[in-house]
């Protein structure tokens, strides 16, 4: 399977999403972007490259997390899209993020590939609740997820793809426990 992580706007979760997922599902993660999280294992296309390489997708589970449209679409964005069999586009709570997140549905709705709103990184249910509606109103879309903040991303990311494979005390069993229970995109993920 493959999964497209993308966003018209940055900071909103993206990258950590898309490596997380990567390594929950134990797929092979492809970037556009240029500064990425410091793994051996991370492929990176140079922004100069103008297509995907198709050994990079041939037989194996992938997860591209391709960003930086706000310019120039990168040419490897639509071949991603193409390739891709689920896209999902992480979001804020915030209005900006939204209306970059309407745009970006739309640069990809065309493919008629199945598309996912995480709204993440959220603390106030409210908000989430807003811009939950906010998407459905403006974009359309009713598969929307929210991941409230946690800082198990951020475990992996500075502790490496180990602490989550190799959890070895009680505690951090207790919290991947705890975040597989809380945010349905963990739950959703067995399922895709």
């Amino acid at each position: 399977m493959i999964i497209l992580f993308i966003s018209y706007k940055g900071g909103v979760g993206k990258s950590s999403l898309a490596y997380n997922y990567a390594i929950y599902t134990g797929s092979q993660y492809i970037t556009n972007d240029l500064v990425a999280i410091d793994d051996s294992k991370i492929i990176r296309i140079e922004p100069k490259r103008k297509r995907i390489p198709a050994h990079l997708t041939s037989d194996c589970d992938t997860v591209f997390d391709f960003g930086a449209m706000s310019t120039q679409a990168d040419p490897k964005i639509t071949q991603a899209v193409k390739r891709a069999d689920v896209i999902v586009i992480p979001t804020l709570t915030d209005l900006r993020s939204l209306k970059a997140t309407a745009e970006t549905i739309n640069l990809t709705k065309a493919s008629g590939k199945p598309i996912v709103v995480v709204i993440n990184n959220y603390k106030d249910e409210k908000k989430f609740k807003a811009a939950q509606q906010w998407l459905q109103n403006h974009a359309g879309i009713t598969a929307i997820y929210g991941i409230r903040t946690t800082t198990l991303f951020e475990r992996v990311c500075r502790d490496g793809p180990e602490w989550l494979i190799n959890i070895h005390n009680g505690h951090g069993e207790f919290q991947l426990s705890k975040t597989q229970a809380k945010h349905p995109l963990c739950q959703a993920s067995c399922r895709l």
